[in-house]
């Protein structure tokens, strides 16, 4: 695969692992933060609030977060925001060890982790251009998403494994295991030295609003945009809510509720792999609104399958769809965009990312509340592909041809 020539560099191998243990974390965390706060609380609602807390740090500080990565050391920044995710693990596992675990002190937690968060993907995805160059950045992300998903398919296996044999204190042990592991190879690190030229020099505020100017008049970088926010807001916050479809809707135990929350990953894996092996990816955009349609009427129907296998199957192929949809998209917003600018279209893309998520995480929990996870999930699916269909005539994603150009 011409993608993996990218690891016979030492830098650029240490960020991929990196990554990849951090998302094996994370991945498995969501899950056992899922089934803790639903034995804590019963309550769908209360579950849909760990997108909430998560993701609300992202609408605020992501254009500064753009901004700092443009400006500062990404490796230093990188290494702050390992040591977080961290102290985070460790102290909802000294929470459970002494007893005093409760879901607002986790929900506290989760916004410090959601901070981190903010400050992350501008940072890595803009270092790990720095590593592979612009010619090589879609094999690059290929190879990002592969790792990704090498996580989404460990972690929840492992999460479910272990709060079934250990219960949720051995399960944070190897969270924290995990997170210092990541930790330790992202010290090892070294990034490409940024010329002066290369670094921003405006003022704060003068940065931000030419950071949002330039994102909402880029016709490529807007389309991404506004299909990130129906993705975000309407489709993916399944992921949040896997245990409590897995135990209110099929019924069966926190281990298959973790291969459940495998099977996007391992589609997503499959989907990785076989953009890794072209050499011209051309048609970012298809690639990408076309996933995400995928993923959306893969999502509506899970929501309506009353089956295990079946909706097994769905989440794979939505995960092979999203193969698509996460490789491009970051792709097509750093290549689309001016190199001193990348950082901040990067922050645009969390802020709506952010805000999807923290919007969609509590309207979906107040539904599931009401009329069940079911017509939660289905609506917000449903109402979204209708939307992607708009944005694929109305953008110029679909027409796109060879390689965006800022």
């Amino acid at each position: 695969m011409p993608a993996f020539a990218l690891l016979g560099d030492r830098n650029f191998l240490i960020i991929w692992m990196s990554k990849s243990i951090h998302e094996m974390s994370r991945r498995m965390e969501l899950l056992v933060l899922g089934y803790l706060i639903l034995e804590l609380t019963g309550s769908a609602f209360h579950v849909g609030l760990v997108s909430v807390f998560l993701n609300a740090p992202r609408p605020v500080l992501s254009l500064f977060a753009g901004h700092i990565a443009d400006r500062f050391n990404r490796r230093l920044i990188l290494i702050i925001v390992h040591l977080a995710y961290l102290l985070s693990a460790v102290a909802i596992l000294v929470a459970l060890t002494t007893g005093t675990i409760g879901h607002w002190f986790i929900f506290g937690i989760i916004l410090f982790q959601g901070t981190a968060k903010v400050m992350d993907d501008p940072s890595r995805r803009t270092a790990i251009l720095d590593l592979s160059g612009e010619a090589r950045l879609a094999n690059a992300m290929s190879l990002e998403t592969i790792n990704n998903n090498a996580g989404k398919i460990i972690g929840p296996l492992l999460g479910g494994i272990l709060i079934a044999v250990t219960g949720f204190i051995g399960a944070y042990a190897v969270i924290s295991v995990l997170d210092i592991a990541a930790l330790l190879l992202m010290i090892k690190l070294r990034l490409p030295t940024r010329n002066r030229n290369e670094r921003l020099t405006l003022p704060v505020w003068e940065s931000l609003v030419q950071g949002i100017q330039y994102s909402l008049k880029n016709r490529m970088v807007l389309g991404v945009l506004m299909v990130s926010l129906v993705m975000n807001g309407l489709v993916f916050p399944i992921q949040y809510f896997i245990p409590v479809i897995a135990s209110e809707v099929l019924s069966v135990s926190t281990v298959l509720g973790g291969i459940l929350g495998s099977a996007d990953g391992i589609g997503n894996l499959i989907g990785a792999s076989m953009i890794a092996m072209k050499r011209n990816i051309n048609r970012h955009g298809i690639l990408f609104v076309g996933g995400a349609l995928v993923i959306a009427i893969a999502v509506t129907l899970v929501a309506w399958s009353p089956w295990f296998l079946i909706s097994f199957a769905l989440l794979l192929v939505g995960g092979w769809g999203q193969a698509g949809f996460s490789t491009m998209q970051a792709t097509i917003v750093l290549l689309a965009s001016h190199q001193e600018l990348r950082g901040r279209t990067q922050g645009a893309q969390g802020l709506v990312n952010g805000t999807g998520h923290l919007i969609g995480g509590y309207e979906i929990g107040t539904i599931a509340s009401a009329f069940g996870i079911t017509l939660a999930i289905g609506l917000n699916a449903g109402i979204g592909i209708v939307l992607l269909i708009l944005l694929a005539l109305i953008t110029p994603l679909a027409k796109q041809r060879g390689t965006p150009q800022p």
